[in-house]
């Protein structure tokens, strides 16, 4: 493949775009997590421990692309704060198959950032600029690089 000039523009283009709406993004659900008393990390266990009960270390080091210290670090806090209970470490050794649960505090922590998801706000705000075409053939584009991505 042939990188001309106006294709590596064009990349630059396309990248910076994506940066630049993650890094927006990002920076809204901080600001929910920092909101809420917690980190962005402990938020994003605390969602993903809301719609997969029972997960273990090992399954929220994958879904966050992070080692298990920052993750038992995070969880930890979480345990501290009465948010998320360890289940089985009385028979695991292995710190990775520990299963996690949220605590009732938890659950509620996990719904009131998705009431308050300021990313989500915002991007909605964003979207009621554009036609519903626009929308459609947005997704679809990105689905579309999504997929070509991955066969790379």
């Amino acid at each position: 493949m042939e990188l001309s000039e106006d294709k590596v523009k064009r990349v630059q283009e396309v990248l910076g775009s994506y940066w630049a709406i993650n890094r927006i993004t990002a920076k809204h659900a901080e600001q929910n997590a920092l909101s809420l008393g917690l980190s962005l990390q402990q938020m994003a266990i605390i969602n993903i421990l809301y719609t997969r009960p029972d997960s273990t270390i090992d399954d929220l080091k994958k879904k966050l692309f992070t080692s298990t210290d920052v993750i038992t670090a995070n969880v930890n806090g979480l345990v501290h704060g009465r948010l998320v209970e360890k289940l089985n470490t009385a028979f695991v050794e292995n710190t990775d198959a520990w299963r996690l649960q949220l605590t009732d505090k938890g659950r509620e922590m996990s719904e009131r950032s998705t009431q308050n998801a300021f990313a989500y706000k915002a991007m909605m705000k964003a979207l009621e600029e554009l036609d519903d075409e626009d929308i459609d053939k947005l997704i679809e584009i990105n689905h579309k690089i999504e997929k070509l991505l991955k066969t790379e």
